[in-house]
């Protein structure tokens, strides 16, 4: 009886844990073909994209890691919501923030914004926060963890229907 209590535990808690999906996560751990990586692609004008999408990434991230191990992981964000990343917006979503921190401080994640975009808004390299690496194109960026085997992800919000 005391096993199946712990079983039953087990099972509870890893539904509980995996409270976002994503059909090209779920495709990619179904496959069983370890990738080398995973590059998630953000470019969104929600005034507050990363609360919403910095839970979503270190879930998905989660998840994967639980599959592979070694996986690595990198965020690009090249739309609107990369300007939240500035050290004068950043305060305005502090568990998001500190939610990013976390997943490139303690589990090696890139975080990386486009300069083209940021040039555009004459928004200089010093303005993020220091967590953010400011590539010089977001969509280059993507192309170079492509060519490097990761598998590309494009994030949304998660529909309130």
């Amino acid at each position: 009886m005391a096993k199946f209590k712990v079983l039953l535990l087990l099972l509870i808690s890893s539904t509980v844990a995996a409270n976002y999906t994503h059909p090209s996560v779920s495709h990619l751990i179904q496959a069983d073909n370890n990738p080398d990586g995973v590059v998630f692609e953000l470019i969104e004008s929600d005034k507050r994209t990363w609360e919403w999408a910095a839970p979503m990434i270190k879930d998905l991230k989660d998840q994967l890691k639980e599959k592979y191990p070694e996986i690595e992981i990198a965020v690009v964000s090249h739309g609107r919501e990369q300007f939240q990343l500035t050290k004068k917006r950043a305060n305005r979503q502090k568990v998001a923030i500190s939610i990013l921190e976390d997943l490139v401080r303690k589990e090696d994640v890139s975080l990386h914004v486009c300069g083209t975009h940021s040039s555009w808004y004459d928004i200089p390299e010093s303005s993020y926060i220091d967590i953010v690496d400011v590539a010089v194109s977001g969509p280059a960026k993507i192309n170079d963890y492509i060519n490097l085997g990761y598998q590309p992800i494009q994030l949304y919000k998660k529909s309130d229907k």
